[in-house]
């Protein structure tokens, strides 16, 4: 038996817009991802047999063992003669917007690419990972990136470290229902990523263009950024809940979480330009 631990990192988006709906009723998308210092831990166990075996402990889990992502992940790239077991720690919220099931399920497909010597690159595992979901490749990238489309085009960029207060209520958000009952009235104009250089500059002027409708659908998210945004610039996280409030000398830190509205999980936690999947591992 071979075993491993990973950590699973969380992510944020450092601003989020939305360009256009496609004909297979997806949406283009531009945004800025980076890694953050919040971790599932992930801890992979192989054996070699003909059973090819496939169990997930995930005491998180709301939905069929058979849909879970980690476990379609497996059913992926397992090699035949392998069975695997894995054990999740689970440190990320769900429904936060913070990736946390792609990031497992980039997790998986990493740990297998190594432990069973597949060799496969960075770009097969991206593609066998978009089947998973839109979320999974960036993971696999490994650098933190403008990510355009559906997910699929990712450009690698360096962020100076941001320091970050991550609030999450206690309340899930679903990505296809927003998209589904989002209307895009206001299309934002595609920015040309080639010819950007400044993205401190785009994390100041851009927001999400989804906030103004999960806010209206969502009383708690509305008071959540209505408080966080009196102290400096905060922002809504992909199509989930999690609000962070980027950090710096002036903001009084205890003045801000002691009066959060209630039922609400706060991290302070630090941007991270690569993922701890590939170089923690033991």
């Amino acid at each position: 038996m071979t075993s491993k631990i990973l950590y699973s990192p969380a992510k944020i988006n450092l601003f989020l817009r939305v360009i256009n709906q496609r004909d297979d009723g997806y949406h283009n998308l531009q945004s800025l991802f980076t890694y953050i210092d919040l971790y599932d831990e992930i801890k992979v166990s192989l054996h070699k047999d003909n059973k090819n075996q496939i169990i997930v402990n995930n005491p998180t889990l709301d939905c069929p063992a058979d849909e879970d992502l980690i476990f379609m992940a497996c059913k992926k790239i397992l090699p035949k003669n392998f069975s695997i077991e894995i054990d999740v720690k689970k440190n990320i919220p769900d429904g936060a917007g913070l990736g946390g099931g792609s990031s497992n399920a980039a997790t998986t497909l990493i740990a297998i690419n190594d432990l069973c010597n597949l060799n496969l690159s960075k770009k097969e595992l991206a593609n066998i990972g978009a089947h998973l979901g839109a979320d999974v490749p960036f993971f696999i990238h490994n650098n933190s990136a403008i990510v355009e489309g559906v997910g699929d085009k990712i450009t690698p960029i360096n962020l100076a470290p941001l320091k970050l207060l991550l609030c999450c209520p206690s309340l899930k958000i679903s990505t296809k229902d927003i998209f589904t009952s989002y209307k895009l009235t206001n299309k934002s104009k595609e920015l040309k990523i080639t010819a950007l250089s400044n993205y401190e500059d785009l994390i100041d002027e851009l927001g999400n263009d989804l906030e103004a409708f999960v806010r209206q659908k969502n009383p708690t998210i509305d008071d959540l950024l209505s408080h966080l945004q009196k102290f400096g610039l905060a922002k809504l996280t992909g199509t989930g809940s999690g609000c962070f409030l980027i950090l710096n000398e002036t903001i009084n830190l205890d003045e801000v979480k002691q009066n959060l509205p209630k039922n609400v999980r706060f991290y302070e936690v630090s941007s991270v330009n690569y993922n701890i999947a590939y170089n923690a591992q033991h």
